[in-house]
């Protein structure tokens, strides 16, 4: 019978840590609609997209350099018509050209953030924006600033594709 409590604790012990992770990522995802949110790790994800915006294009100034699009397993298994939890992130690295034409990357530019979530976001296609700039991970824009930037300026119009400009490389 000791044997037997001995490993029933022990095997507790190892599914609390997991069942503790989940119990926390939904907290997490609970939060307020005003609560800022940054995907730590999102460069462990799938790259669904890579471009380079250059010179050419009439956004370069604010738009261009190399492009990453990372998706979370959510986002690419419900690709189109989004769930909730669905999290995109499009990665703005700075980019110049070299004394022999060569493309390289410079510092980031900007972590744009999109993460469904229905019922808080109604107003945005159910959608969570914000963008960071280089160096912040905390702060972003102010949700009334993200929506006007983000959605009311460029993601609105993409309503049929479920309000997603890309489609994941194939």
């Amino acid at each position: 019978m000791r044997y037997f409590m001995s490993m029933t604790m022990r095997m507790s012990g190892r599914a609390i840590a997991p069942a503790l992770a989940g119990v926390v990522a939904i907290a997490a995802a609970a939060k307020s609609p005003d609560s800022v949110y940054f995907p730590e790790g999102y460069r462990q994800w799938t790259v669904a997209k890579f471009k380079l915006v250059g010179p050419d294009n009439p956004n370069y100034e604010k738009q261009g350099g190399f492009r990453h699009h990372f998706a979370n397993d959510r986002a690419l298994e419900s690709w189109g018509k989004f769930r909730d939890g669905s999290v995109i992130v499009d990665e703005r690295v700075l980019a110049t050209v070299d004394a022999h034409g060569v493309w390289q990357a410079g510092p980031l530019g900007h972590v744009a953030v999109m993460r469904k979530d229905r019922k808080n976001f109604a107003a945005t296609g159910g959608w969570y924006f914000n963008v960071f700039s280089a160096n912040d991970t905390a702060v972003g824009l102010a949700p009334a600033q993200a929506k006007a930037a983000c959605f009311d300026a460029c993601h609105k119009a993409q309503e049929a594709r479920d309000f997603v400009f890309s489609d994941p490389r194939s």
